[in-house]
């Protein structure tokens, strides 16, 4: 049986641009109903991860020919 994901540099960042958005909703959130500061600053260290990975990946995979 072969058991390897699927993971695809398409795949990969929509994945990342999910947890962007959601992370950012996430701190928006956070911020707007007063919760702790922690709170928003885990949401936004995880934003900020996600969209430089985001950004890595696109910049790695430009030259990639689709099929």
């Amino acid at each position: 049986m072969n058991k390897e994901l699927n993971s695809s540099p398409t795949r990969n960042r929509a994945l990342l641009a999910v947890i962007l958005v959601g992370s950012l909703v996430a701190n928006v959130t956070a911020q707007a109903f007063g919760l702790s500061l922690f709170i928003s600053a885990a949401f936004g260290v995880v934003a900020i991860a996600s969209g430089v990975a985001l950004f890595s990946a696109y910049r790695r995979n430009r030259g990639v020919p689709r099929s």
